[in-house]
This record gives structure tokens, C-alpha cells and sequence, in this order.
């Protein structure tokens, strides 16, 4: 990885890593950000960057250029998971089944190490809307940011987010074109029998071998209805139903979630779920209710932002260290930004084999090599001055 004492993100780099390991330390989850959020405004202020709450436990800053120009949001989120850390390390987290175990404690910290750069040597032209956005961990917060006028007053011409990426070794950039992150969408189906005792079940309308049928039938809708070249995930990953192990359940009940990319398939998806929960139910004499959500459309780039962030990416790591990310089937609420204005959502990596650092996003071990930090802060840098000039 190239390492310029003079960039950004070196000159800044003791800074980020401070700042994320107390946010590592104090985990807070989605929509609960109250001190996470006191402490982004104390380091704004410090900074003399004007900014407001927004979206309840968001904050929202500012930096405007000598010249005018466009506007570019900048988003980082903020909340934490459920979980309890394993890790080792000093800074681990201080809340048992809180932690910050999926980089969003970084990308605050490489935010506000950006904010410190453009406070201390200027903004040629335009606007830089800093955005810190609670609850993306499944709560869309993004559409909380949104209400409260995030892209309102300026309204930027651009966003731009990046994600510290395990799938990438640090030092290396991920930036793609079109569709990066999938389409999420929530269903919950609850089949409804004749509850009876498990001895006489020709008495009976079994609701629980009905999900055990309904649960493989729903694997065709990947497996035969979708284009094989396209791509598509059903998953059923929770099943509640029955009390005693001789009584037959009246009702069971299935919670999952399909992922897409195109709208397309999408709908078709949706419809086959549907339809597929009422047809098995109806063949075991049983009945479907659906409850179907569209919780968050894919995440989609600009192209000739993807093309720019690129070339801020080759400026931040190197030509030869900036590669073509593989799409995710993992969801991302800065959809909704992108749903309202253009934008580019990349991957800058995190994983170091060397140190250990390889557990997967989500997992009580997971952590970032926090040489991605100063990676992450030239990127953006990069982008924001390209994008502005």
C-alpha cells in the first residue's frame, strides 16, 4: 500500500484511529446514538464546523467553499449491533452485547478526519454536507435523514458513502459500476390449520407440515423461475409454531427475506413467494396469510460517478490497487440517498491475514486493520475534491 507521510489520511491518522476506538468502545445501536452523537458534535464544534441534529440521533455539517460551486454529501453511519466482542484488545467494546462489528465505527471516524482536513485547509469551491446517519442496521435511517431535510437546503448534486470492506485487503479500493448492493425486501407468512392432538393427525390440518413443505418450495423460486445468469436469494430464517411435542399447531408462522438486484426480478420474486405460500398451504388443507415488505431498493452507481471515484481511488491507493468489487446481496439504506440523487457507494478494504484481522462483518471477532483509515480518508478526499472542482 502506497504511503504518502504527506497525504490527508497520514497527516490525520492518529486522529481517525482515536476517535474510532472510543466509538468502538461505546456502542450504541440503531436509532439509540444519543452519546455517539453528542460526541460527533463535540468534535464538530471543536472544529468550528456548523451543524444540526437530523433524522433524531443523526447529525448533519457543513463546510462551505471560498467560491461557490456544487454541493456533495458525505455519509457515514453510526449505530452498532447486538453483539458481544471477542476480540482481544484494548479497545474493545465496554457494553456486553453491544459492538461495533461492522466498520461503522471507522466510517465515522474517517468522516470527521475528512471534516478536520477541509476545516484546516480550506474548500476552493462548493458545499460539503457532512452526513452522520443513525439506525442503517435494518431501522432506514437513512429515510429519517431524509424527512428532516438531509438533501434539503443545499440539495446536494451528489453523494458519495464507502463501506471498510473484509472481502478486500487493506490498501486496495473496490469501486463498480450499476448495482452494488441488493434490493432487501421482508416477508412474513403465517399458515393457518386445525390445531389437534400429534397421535390422531388425520384429525387434523397440520400448519407445521405444511412449512416444512412451503420452506423447500420456496428454494424453486431461485432455483427455476429466476435467469439463471441473473441473481437472486430466498431465505427463510425463522420458524415459530407449536408448544408440546404431541400437540399439533394450529398456526405456524415463517419470517425471511428475498434479495434482487434488478426491479424486474424483484417483482417477480414477490409475486411467486406469494403465491407459492398459498398454494402449499391450500394442498395441505391449510391457509396463507402474506405480510410482504419492500424494505430497501438495491443500491445503485451512478456511472460517471463510479468513473470518478475511481480515479479518486488510484490517487488514494494506487492505479494498480483499485479493483472492480463484487456485488453484494447485503442490503444498504444509503439506497434511499441514491433513490433521490446520484451517487457512487464503494468498498475500501479492511483485512490483514497477517494480523488476524479476516472475521466476517457481523461476526464477535470481527475488526479493521486501521491502516483502512487512512486509505478511507484520502479516497474521500480525493473524490470530494474532484467532484467539487
Amino acid at each position: 500500500m502506497p504511503k504518502n507521510d504527506a497525504s490527508p489520511g497520514r497527516r490525520l491518522h492518529s486522529f481517525a484511529v482515536g476517535l474510532r476506538r472510543h466509538f468502538h468502545m461505546n456502542p450504541e445501536l440503531g436509532l439509540e446514538e444519543k452519546k455517539t452523537q453528542r460526541e460527533v458534535r463535540r468534535v464538530l464544534r471543536d472544529l468550528g464546523i456548523p451543524h444540526r441534529p437530523c433524522g433524531g440521533t443523526g447529525v448533519i455539517g457543513r463546510i462551505e467553499g471560498a467560491e461557490p460551486g456544487p454541493a456533495l454529501l458525505l455519509r457515514a453511519d453510526m449505530d452498532a449491533l447486538p453483539v458481544t466482542e471477542e476480540n482481544p484488545v484494548a479497545y474493545a467494546s465496554t457494553i456486553p452485547g453491544r459492538m461495533h462489528a461492522c466498520g461503522h465505527d471507522g466510517h465515522m471516524a474517517a468522516l470527521l478526519a475528512t471534516a478536520r482536513h477541509f476545516r484546516e485547509e480550506g474548500l476552493p469551491r462548493g458545499t460539503l454536507l457532512l452526513c452522520f446517519q443513525p439506525g442503517e442496521e435494518g431501522f432506514r435511517g437513512a429515510a429519517k435523514m431524509i424527512a428532516d431535510g438531509a438533501l434539503e437546503d443545499p440539495r446536494p448534486d451528489a453523494v458519495f458513502a464507502l463501506h471498510l470492506w473484509r472481502e478486500l485487503e487493506v490498501g486496495t479500493i473496490g469501486v463498480l459500476d450499476g448495482p452494488c448492493m441488493a434490493a432487501v425486501d421482508l416477508f412474513s407468512i403465517t399458515l393457518r390449520g386445525k390445531g389437534g392432538h400429534a397421535a390422531y393427525p388425520h384429525l387434523s390440518t397440520d400448519s407445521l407440515l405444511a412449512a416444512a413443505h412451503l420452506v423447500t418450495a420456496l428454494q424453486t423460486v431461485v432455483a427455476r423461475e429466476v435467469d439463471p445468469i441473473d441473481t437472486a436469494v430466498v431465505t427463510v430464517g425463522s420458524i415459530h409454531g407449536g408448544t408440546a411435542p404431541n400437540v399439533i399447531p394450529e398456526s405456524v408462522v415463517l419470517r425471511g427475506t428475498c434479495r434482487t438486484f434488478r426491479k424486474e426480478t424483484r417483482r417477480l420474486v414477490r409475486r411467486r413467494v406469494t403465491a407459492l405460500a398459498g398454494s402449499v398451504a391450500r394442498s395441505f388443507r391449510a391457509r396463507a396469510e402474506v405480510e410482504y415488505e419492500e424494505h430497501l431498493p438495491a443500491t445503485v452507481n451512478d456511472p460517471s460517478l463510479a468513473a470518478l471515484a475511481r480515479l479518486a481511488a488510484a490517487d488514494a491507493a494506487g492505479a494498480r490497487n483499485v479493483v472492480t468489487a463484487a456485488p453484494s446481496m447485503g442490503g444498504e439504506d444509503f439506497s434511499l440517498f441514491l433513490q433521490e440523487v446520484p451517487g457512487c457507494y464503494a468498498f475500501v478494504g479492511l483485512r490483514n491475514e497477517r494480523r488476524g484481522i479476516v472475521h466476517p462483518h457481523h461476526h464477535p471477532r470481527f475488526d479493521l486493520d486501521e491502516e483502512s483509515l487512512a486509505v478511507a480518508v484520502d479516497f474521500t478526499v480525493s473524490f470530494a475534491r474532484r467532484f467539487l472542482s
